[in-house]
């Protein structure tokens, strides 16, 4: 089961309903939290409480240094270094992508991984 150690969130309008969302990597869209729909593009952070309506609140987990779960979109190995996919999800990083964390626990597509968030301006 993978743990958190959260130290900086934030919280945020919901530009949709985000609650299928939680444990996936985010961005700001017209001044409002969305999934991420880029893969390898840069992130604001975690979903960690979802909204269940675009205008509500959420609250992201942003910034180096916390240990967030992150849901798998695809194998992850431990020591990966992470990226967002297309949905949201984990995935390892491409070369030239944003990386998003390290991989401190490994899993399969869907499983919940724990992530050490890094500077999004690293680049794999």
């Amino acid at each position: 089961m993978a743990s958190m150690e959260r130290k900086r969130s934030f919280t945020y309008e919901a530009g949709a309903d985000l609650s299928d969302d939680q444990f996936k990597f985010m961005k700001i869209s017209s001044g409002q939290a969305v999934l991420n729909d880029t893969a390898g593009g840069s992130c604001l952070g975690v979903l960690i409480t979802p909204a269940s309506a675009q205008g509500r609140a959420c609250e992201v987990a942003s910034g180096p240094g916390q240990i967030i779960k992150v849901q798998a979109g695809a194998t992850v190995a431990q020591d990966a270094k992470v990226q967002s996919d297309d949905s949201g999800l984990a995935i390892t990083a491409a070369s030239g992508d944003h990386v998003q964390g390290i991989a401190l626990t490994g899993g399969d597509s869907g499983e919940l991984i724990e992530v050490l968030l890094q500077s999004e301006h690293i680049l794999a």
